[in-house]
């Protein structure tokens, strides 16, 4: 029955079933949100990604056939991804803690986009994921960076009355910053797709751009959304500010 079935959906399941019980095993803590009523638990956002990643993975796992043309060319490519997302996701579950949810989270997205559009792992590759890796990391830094000093800027504003108080509430800040963060990030595309226009007709570049995109995106807004909308704790690790 599960023969023409691929076998990276259902690494991804046996995966995000090891990670939910991983943090069941880490129980909650109290934060700042539990003392407001905003908090929904400190396990929300891990236990949210790895329900998500086990629906997603099995709805792939029974719909996705092998193809009969595929060979072991393909069997190879198939194979270099399974090791390459266990060996990253085992990773993002060790260093979360001391590095932070952040640069982990970036990384992990970053890399398995990067390689599974490419279709194989490859070394002649790895220059440009680790080049774009680093450039990734960069601007999610940035954005983070700017996003934090204008949450600063108007939650002391408004707590000192030099701006209207509903400009300091927690849902009108975080509104503000992701506007801003979102003008910044669709500038810097824009830029990045008119310098590199040329290279990034080439399938490498354009698949270390699309990973960079897509990483520094969806780490930011779930950090938005979960850590300054609803106060769900995210280890900061070695970014403190």
């Amino acid at each position: 029955m599960f023969r023409d079935r691929k076998i990276l959906p259902f690494v991804g399941m046996v995966v995000s079933v090891l990670y939910f019980i991983y943090v069941m095993s880490l129980g909650s803590s109290t934060m700042i949100g539990d003392e407001i009523g905003g908090d929904p638990g400190g396990m929300v956002l891990p236990l949210g990604l790895s329900i998500f990643m086990f629906l997603g993975t099995t709805a792939l796992f029974l719909t996705d056939k092998k193809q009969p043309s595929q060979g072991s060319k393909m069997e190879t490519e198939q194979k270099r991804l399974f090791v390459l997302t266990v060996a990253v996701t085992l990773l993002y579950v060790l260093m979360a803690r001391p590095i932070g949810y952040l640069l982990t989270t970036a990384w992990l997205l970053h890399t398995l986009t990067f390689f599974y559009l490419q279709g194989d792992v490859r070394a002649k590759e790895s220059a440009i994921w680790l080049v774009s890796l680093v450039g990734s990391t960069a601007l999610l830094v940035g954005l983070y960076t700017i996003g934090r000093r204008i949450t600063r800027f108007l939650l002391l504003a408004g707590r000192q009355g030099t701006i209207p108080a509903f400009l300091g509430s927690t849902s009108v800040v975080v509104a503000i910053v992701l506007i801003v963060v979102t003008a910044l990030f669709l500038l810097f595309m824009f830029i990045a797709k008119r310098v590199g226009k040329e290279r990034l007709a080439q399938e490498p570049f354009k698949a270390a751009y699309i990973a960079s995109m897509i990483a520094v995106a969806t780490t930011e807004l779930i950090y938005l959304i979960f850590r300054q909308l609803f106060l769900v704790e995210l280890v900061r690790g070695i970014i403190q500010w």
